[in-house]
C-alpha cells in the first residue's frame, strides 16, 4: 500500500515517522485544541554577543546586566536568546566546523540501514545511550512527530565508547562537538549567577560535577503536519539547555500571554534554554 512507501529522505525503519508514510497514525494525532499553528507567530529574542565578555571595564558590566535582564523579563531556563553579533558573524567561541561536523554526524546516524539503528532502541531512560521515537516511549498516550538518539558525554572518556560506531566519524564529531559545548556551559553558567548577584563560583563546583547529556532531535517530514507535534510543551530539567538548530521548529513560551511563539533560526546561533 503506498502507506507503506518511503517519502522521507531518511531511511526506511520501524517507527512511524521514518516510515515515509502519507498519513498520520491515531496514535500521533494530538487533541483538536492543541493542533499546531501552521501560521505561527515569531518572538525577539535577545541578542547576546560573547565576544563583549572578554573585554575589560564597561562593555562587559553592559553584556552581564543584559543577560540578567533576559532571564528576569523572560523566565530564567525556560526561554532562549541567541548567541550572535549584530553583524551575525556568531561569537559564542565555537568554530562553525564543530558545529557543521555535529550537525552532519547526526544526520549520518539517522541516515542508517533501520536494523543498525534499532540495536539502539531503549525504552530505558536511565540508559547511557539510546535511540527512541517519541517523548516517553510507552508511556504517552499521543506520540510525537521525531526519532531521537540521546547519550551521556560527561566524563567523554567514560561514555564516548558506548557511542555509535556508525557512521565511522560519529564519536570524533560529537565528542569535539560535546567538548566545546561544555565550556560554554561552565563559562554561561559564572555569568549568570554573576548577574545575579550571587557571585561567578557560586554554581561552579556544581556545573564541574555534574553530568551532560547530548540529545539528538530529528523530524522527518510529516504529511500531516497540521494534526501532529514534534514535540509537547514542556520545561527542559537540566540547569542549562544549549541547542543546536538547522531548520526552525522551536518555539518558547510567553509568560504575559501564555502563547508559543517561534524562534527564529539564525544559522550558527546557539540557544540557551
Amino acid at each position: 500500500m503506498a502507506g507503506d512507501q518511503s517519502s522521507s529522505s531518511f531511511t526506511t525503519g520501524n517507527i512511524a515517522q521514518e516510515k515515509g508514510l502519507d498519513y498520520v497514525p491515531g496514535c500521533y494525532k494530538v487533541s483538536s485544541p492543541n493542533h499546531p499553528s501552521l501560521a505561527r507567530e515569531t518572538t525577539l529574542v535577545p541578542v547576546i554577543d560573547m565576544a563583549r565578555l572578554r573585554q575589560d571595564g564597561g562593555e562587559r558590566s553592559v553584556i552581564i546586566r543584559e543577560i540578567g535582564d533576559a532571564f528576569h523579563r523572560s523566565g530564567f531556563f525556560q526561554v532562549s536568546f541567541l548567541l550572535i553579533q549584530p553583524s551575525d558573524l556568531v561569537n559564542h567561541g565555537i568554530c562553525q566546523e564543530i558545529l557543521d561536523g555535529a550537525l552532519a554526524s547526526a544526520l549520518g546516524f539517522f541516515n542508517l540501514p533501520a536494523q543498525l539503528k534499532l540495536q539502539l532502541k531503549s525504552d530505558d531512560v536511565f540508559k547511557a545511550v539510546r535511540y527512541g521515537g517519541s517523548f516517553k516511549d510507552g508511556v504517552d498516550k499521543v506520540q510525537f512527530w521525531r526519532v531521537f538518539l540521546k547519550h551521556y558525554s560527561y566524563p567523554l572518556d567514560t561514555w564516548i565508547d558506548s557511542w555509535p560506531k556508525n557512521p565511522p566519524q560519529y564519536r570524533e564529531k560529537m565528542g569535539n562537538f560535546s567538548t566545546e559545548i561544555r565550556k560554554l556551559a561552565l563559562e554561561l553558567m559564572k555569568v549568570i549567577t554573576e548577574s545575579l548577584g550571587l557571585g561567578r563560583n557560586y554554581q561552579s563546583q556544581k556545573m564541574e560535577d555534574g553530568m551532560q547529556v547530548i540529545t539528538v532531535n530529528c523530524h522527518p517530514p510529516c504529511p500531516q503536519p497540521s494534526l501532529a507535534l514534534g514535540l509537547p510543551p514542556h520545561s527542559d530539567y537540566s540547569s542549562l539547555t544549549i541547542l543546536l538548530q538547522n531548520s526552525p521548529g522551536l518555539e518558547i513560551g510567553d509568560s504575559h500571554d501564555c502563547k508559543w511563539r517561534l524562534v527564529p533560526e539564525l544559522h550558527g546561533a546557539l540557544q540557551i534554554l
